[in-house]
């Protein structure tokens, strides 16, 4: 015998386990990423920041040479010798990318589409998340003659990973669906009393 369908109850849904999942793995990628680009917003702050040396002269942080320091971990020989938690972070945006992916994978096979918010926040090509002035570049374009149509306004959003560009419109529809005309009723004309 075939399994029922679930129907839409109190607790949520048939496939409420696989948009729960879908949520998760879409928060850890933003997680990650967000983590990622703080750790390099507090290196490159390091690295603006000038240090003088002992014969008075300036130098920056990034030419002056740093030693690793040797920890508990380095000792007992669980990771090379010369990794840090820098390396770690290095890794942060690679997993983002991978929870995108999975998150993907996931609506596929289960044939659950992803909320509009969701699939516009990644590119489709890399799976990198799309932040704004970090991972992408936003601009709107008018590619009509001087700028004359302004139904056609575009958001074009380029992913500084791999190139692609996605695009979006930016107004109102021209004209409306059919289905949306016949249910307004026909606009009557006013009539100017004849005097």
């Amino acid at each position: 015998m075939a399994k029922a369908k679930g129907k839409k109850g109190p607790s949520g849904g048939a496939h409420s386990h696989t948009r729960a999942r879908l949520n998760y793995l879409h928060n850890a990628a933003t997680y990650f990423q967000s983590a990622a680009i703080a750790s390099k917003q507090t290196s490159g702050q390091l690295v603006e920041e000038m240090v003088t040396s002992q014969d008075g002269q300036s130098m920056s942080v990034s030419a002056r040479i740093v030693p690793h320091f040797l920890n508990h971990t380095t000792i007992s020989g669980k990771k090379p010798s010369g990794a840090d938690s820098r390396a770690n972070l290095d890794h942060l945006p690679q997993l983002s990318r991978v929870f995108v992916s999975h998150m993907r994978g996931i609506s596929l096979k289960t044939q659950l589409r992803l909320p509009v918010e969701t699939k516009r926040s990644f590119c489709k090509r890399c799976d990198t998340l799309l932040s704004p002035d970090i991972s992408c570049i936003q601009e709107i374009r008018n590619d009509s003659r001087d700028r004359k149509k302004p139904w056609a306004d575009v958001r074009v959003i380029r992913c500084t990973t791999c190139g692609t560009e996605k695009r979006f419109p930016q107004t109102e529809r021209r004209s409306k669906k059919l289905s949306e005309r016949r249910r307004q009723p026909p606009q009557e004309e006013t009539q100017t009393p004849v005097a």
